[in-house]
């Protein structure tokens, strides 16, 4: 009979690549790892994985064996969601994942509003560029994962990908600059003009970059920050200017210290992007959480099913 531990085991081992990095992700031992698979190809008789010197491979008997298995959890994940009462659980964990102005200016909104209705649950927020997330989303380190950068370059056939919400991109400028009181203003007025930007390897920086350059705008960088609050303060702080969606600075343009212009046009905006690996069936929780978000993200609804 099979054991469902050991089919987890062995789901690990397969979306790992390695026993060493399915030992790491499930806190056991290596050979702990080894032994669970060892008695699950003993009770099947039937070889199913292929070792090598880069890490293991599934057999043609460990693919059929991997494709019940995850028929198996998605009927268990299927089950847990038609009978768990969340309201008499006594504890539980959801793990999600953000890029910066998500995680620190959405994402905890959204928790506190989750945790004001199940006060028992934890939630753990980890952040950290679209590309972390993407790999943390896969690798099953997060359940949930949202993003603003492109996914063009992530394609993954686990990979789930929702749009919630497009969000413009705003000029942010100080009261020492010239275009405090503008109203708007034109895309090509931010030639020459000192931009403060994420680092070289974040996803907004070279997103920016590439949409001011196919506008013909090359950009003056002044500064380059890998933090939005610090980035937010050279700019009260100077004349030098940055581009942020409104909710990152919606504080600080209520307190009079920073300003949020549109584009005419709006031809810098992005995406507010759900993400989550297919192949795992979201948990009791993790489909609370994201019931909880239909109010105001309406495209979950369909990936919940509850369209």
């Amino acid at each position: 009979m099979l054991d469902l531990y050991k089919l987890r085991i062995f789901m690990a081992v397969v979306r790992e690549g390695s026993f060493r990095g399915a030992a790491e992700r499930l806190y056991i031992t290596q050979s702990a790892v080894s032994q669970h698979i060892k008695d699950l190809e003993t009770a099947l008789g039937r070889q199913l994985f292929e070792r090598g010197w880069r890490g293991v491979t599934p057999t043609a008997h460990g693919e059929l064996l991997q494709n019940y298995a995850q028929r198996i959890f998605a009927l268990v994940a299927e089950a847990e969601n038609a009978l768990t009462n969340l309201e008499k659980l006594p504890e539980g964990r959801l793990t999600i994942g953000a890029t910066p102005g998500v995680g620190i200016y959405l994402a905890p909104d959204w928790i506190g509003r989750f945790r004001s209705r199940y006060a028992q649950f934890t939630v753990t927020l980890q952040t950290g560029v679209t590309a972390q997330v993407v790999s943390d989303v896969l690798a099953q380190r997060l359940e949930l994962g949202f993003v603003e950068g492109e996914l063009d370059n992530y394609q993954h056939p686990r990979l789930g990908m929702c749009a919630l919400q497009e969000v413009p991109q705003m000029v942010i400028v100080s009261p020492k600059h010239a275009w405090w009181h503008a109203q708007d203003m034109p895309l090509q007025a931010l030639k020459d003009q000192p931009l403060v930007v994420r680092p070289p390897n974040s996803q907004s920086r070279i997103w920016l970059e590439q949409t001011l350059r196919a506008h013909g705008i090359e950009p003056r960088i002044s500064a380059e920050f890998d933090n939005i609050e610090s980035a937010k303060r050279a700019v009260a702080a100077g004349v030098c200017i940055t581009i942020l969606p409104p909710y990152v600075v919606q504080n600080e343009v209520a307190q009079g210290v920073l300003r949020a212009l549109p584009i005419q046009g709006n031809p810098l905006r992005r995406t507010l992007k759900l993400v989550w690996d297919r192949s795992a069936p979201f948990t009791p929780i993790s489909r609370a959480f994201l019931e909880m978000l239909c109010a105001e993200y309406a495209n979950i609804a369909a990936v919940i099913g509850k369209a």
